[in-house]
């Protein structure tokens, strides 16, 4: 028995991930598959596999090559190169199939697993979860602007692991020059090349911060930013780009990302980068999906202490952003709140 995951984009898919983690437990060192070993295998995948050829191979073929007896399949794929087709091609080449009932409790948790593959197929954007860690009373910092450490370790790491989750970071500019942040992948994501992106619209940060240690950073600014500031990130070989006049535009961000092959993107930014996604995705509801709270039993108080979401916000009750199938989590001493405020 083995199992495995697509890592990222353009790696091995899911199956094939699988496959030569059982090859290797069996202690067989081939580059391609022995039918000798999956003769008669059962495969179980939450996705249907893929039928045709992109950054990879067709999974489809490979499974049929391999001799695998029958395939439980999860949910059917709906990017549209596929969707119905690599489950009849293997019908067609004799391997008993069995999809899940999409009424099915498992289904339905499948399907939530593949959020984000699923928004990011059928949209065209990635999936975007907003983090935030905060006080009983909504703050995320005092008056004096420092947030270390309103939650506890316990829920510290667990965001970390949550982050390592996605394939993008993003962060404001005063995040990174209040905390100075690595921002690199945790635990079992360790290896992982995470994207960090920072919006600084003026290009005024100091590019000695440890967000600039290597190449796998972009900084997202707007035209605003002065000449002397290009040229001094220009010269320190960190790639910036605009994507607004004044102010960053969080769709064309998003979109940039997505053609980077970016299927999701963790926000933890303060109080003006949530609000800015926030405040966008108010009128386009595809910008935000999914919220992750970690609740700190502290009160702080004050009305110029920040709150976790800046910008305008909703006008009314009536026009506020719901969450839906909340969740609720004892980390620590603190309390994790997360679920989607749109389900694809």
């Amino acid at each position: 028995m083995a199992e495995g995951y697509h890592h990222r984009a353009g790696s091995d898919h899911a199956e094939i991930v699988a496959m030569r983690e059982l090859m290797n437990k069996s202690g067989v060192k081939s580059v391609d598959f022995d039918p000798m070993l999956f003769q008669n295998a059962i495969l179980y995948v939450t996705l249907e596999p893929c039928c045709h050829v992109g950054k990879t191979p067709a999974c489809a073929r490979t499974i049929v090559a391999a001799g695998f007896r029958k395939v439980f399949i999860g949910m059917k794929d709906p990017f549209k190169k596929v969707n119905g087709r690599g489950i009849r091609y293997l019908k067609n080449h004799g391997i008993d199939v069995e999809v899940l009932s999409a009424r099915s409790r498992l289904a339905e948790e499948i399907r939530s697993i593949n959020q984000p593959f699923i928004k990011f197929v059928t949209t065209g954007l990635p999936y975007v979860v907003m983090k935030a860690g905060l006080s009983l009373d909504g703050k995320i910092a005092p008056l004096d602007g420092k947030s270390k450490w309103i939650t506890s370790l316990p829920a510290r790491r667990d965001a970390r692991l949550m982050r390592s989750r996605c394939d993008a970071v993003i962060v404001g500019n005063g995040t990174v020059s209040v905390d100075d942040p690595e921002l690199a992948p945790f635990g079992r994501y360790r290896g992982k090349n995470i994207l960090r992106v920072v919006i600084d619209k003026k290009l005024e940060l100091d590019i000695s911060r440890k967000i600039f240690r290597d190449e796998n950073v972009l900084v997202a600014c707007a035209d605003q930013a002065s000449e002397k500031n290009k040229k001094r990130f220009s010269d320190a070989g960190v790639e910036f780009k605009s994507f607004g006049q004044k102010d960053v535009s969080v769709k064309k961000l998003l979109n940039y990302l997505a053609k980077r092959d970016v299927c999701s993107v963790f926000v933890e930014g303060g109080s003006s980068i949530h609000g800015a996604f926030f405040d966008q995705a108010m009128q386009n509801d595809k910008l935000l999906d999914y919220v992750l709270f970690y609740l700190a039993p502290t009160l702080i108080g004050g009305r110029k202490s920040k709150s976790a979401i800046g910008g305008i916000g909703a006008k009314s009750l009536a026009s506020a952003v719901n969450m839906r199938k909340m969740q609720f989590v004892r980390i620590g001493s603190d309390l994790k709140v997360e679920g989607p405020i749109k389900i694809y």
